[in-house]
């Protein structure tokens, strides 16, 4: 086997993978965590008791694939000439809390059949994000309910539904750690008899609120910064902005889901959030394809908005850079909002508006005789709203791409 090629990857395409397990070859496994940050060879096997062990190898970017694969024919040479109880390669019997949270969360939507990537994805970002600053490098084992109240109690009250839905996750994690023989004694994140006596009931947090949204007028305002600023994060929010997508199905776009003949984005079912099985066409403005030409011209990535030319960009960017770039109180959902209101003024068919947002339409009934995806009507809609907010920056755009 080629130095270059592990299995069915090469060393780019793993650059490529997206949080999660991955097996290599045979004993040899990566390990994604940290939203694509942290990538990890180790050595899995099973010794004479039948307990699951991993054994580290080293990081991705440190280790050459040759030195990997050597590492791990000793690792199975030690295992065929040495009593398997008595080879204990692995450095802990009870794995770290963000090692054991990112195998159970594979595990859940192998189980579960979870049907989207997204909903794997909003577990792993939830849990990479309030939980493993707190007890990642903790020990499984380790985690008491203190520990998870220190994770919960800075966002109960001001991110009630999130602290909810994160502490539900936890509960599920341990319940699998439990399960496992690697904790020990009452589940720590347990709401009942146990978490309900230091945190107030989530119904009576909760206050209704709607995502914030900015005016056309504000919207705007504001798009000659986005169409100036070269950075990418602000070329990838003007994608969403211009296609009314949202995070999660915009930030990981990559060149191969783009036809410039047809001018479509082919969002994939597994990015979508209403769970479609099937290829969803975002009709693209010439504005938005004179952009991505000129973008395609300096790509050296796969994906189509990225930093380091391996990873697209972090979901969460676009929301960042409207609050700490824009100094925007309003969401990537309230861009969204916007759109809508605009249609509703201007007279678009609600059907068109519904599915240029993604969104399904009518009741079973209905949708079983609507299967059309309405492109082409969308297309027309999707130009007049890219016009209506670049109508400044139109001549100027016009001749880029014509240069080009």
């Amino acid at each position: 086997m080629s130095h270059s090629k592990i299995g069915q990857y090469t060393k780019s395409q793993l650059y490529s993978l997206t949080d999660g397990v991955y097996r290599l070859e045979r004993n040899f496994y990566l390990r994604v965590r940290g939203n694509g940050k942290y990538r990890t060879y180790f050595f899995r096997y099973v010794d004479q008791e039948g307990n699951q062990k991993d054994c580290n190898i080293g990081s991705l970017r440190k280790i050459t694939m040759a030195d990997a694969k050597q590492q791990v024919h000793l690792f199975r040479s030690l295992l065929n000439i040495a009593s398997p109880k008595n080879l204990d390669l692995s450095t802990n019997q009870t794995p770290k809390f963000s090692e054991f949270a990112l195998e159970t969360i594979e595990t859940l939507a192998s189980v579960k059949l979870w049907k989207t990537v997204a909903q794997k994805s909003s577990w792993t970002s939830s849990i990479t994000t309030y939980a493993f600053p707190k007890i990642g490098e903790k020990l499984v084992e380790e985690i008491t309910r203190q520990d998870i109240l220190e994770i919960l109690k800075p966002i109960w009250t001001n991110k009630t539904m999130t602290a909810s839905r994160l502490r539900g996750r936890l509960e599920k994690i341990f319940s699998y750690a439990i399960n496992e023989g690697k904790y020990h004694g009452k589940n720590p994140a347990i709401w009942k008899a146990n978490l309900e006596m230091y945190l107030p009931p989530p119904e009576k947090c909760k206050t209704k609120t709607h995502f914030k949204a900015l005016t056309l007028q504000e919207l705007r305002d504001n798009i000659p910064f986005l169409t100036k600023n070269q950075f990418i994060g602000y070329k990838c929010l003007l994608f969403g902005i211009l296609t009314a997508t949202r995070s999660v199905e915009f930030t990981q776009i990559q060149w191969s889901e783009i036809d410039f003949q047809q001018k479509i984005w082919n969002c994939p079912p597994s990015r979508r959030k209403d769970g479609k099985n099937e290829v969803f066409r975002v009709p693209l403005s010439r504005q938005l394809v004179n952009m991505l030409k000129l973008l395609k011209k300096e790509s050296k990535s796969n994906f189509v908005f990225t930093k380091d030319h391996l990873q697209p960009i972090r979901r969460e960017t676009p929301r960042k850079l409207l609050k700490d770039g824009l100094k925007l109180d309003c969401t990537m959902h309230g861009m969204r909002s916007t759109f809508r209101d605009w249609c509703t003024q201007n007279g678009v068919n609600e059907i068109v508006a519904e599915k240029s947002l993604m969104h399904s339409t009518g009741n079973e009934v209905v949708s079983a005789y609507q299967r059309s995806d309405l492109l082409e009507e969308r297309r027309e809609v999707m130009q007049k709203w890219a016009d209506l907010l670049l109508e400044s920056n139109e001549a100027t755009e016009n001749q880029k791409a014509e240069s080009s």
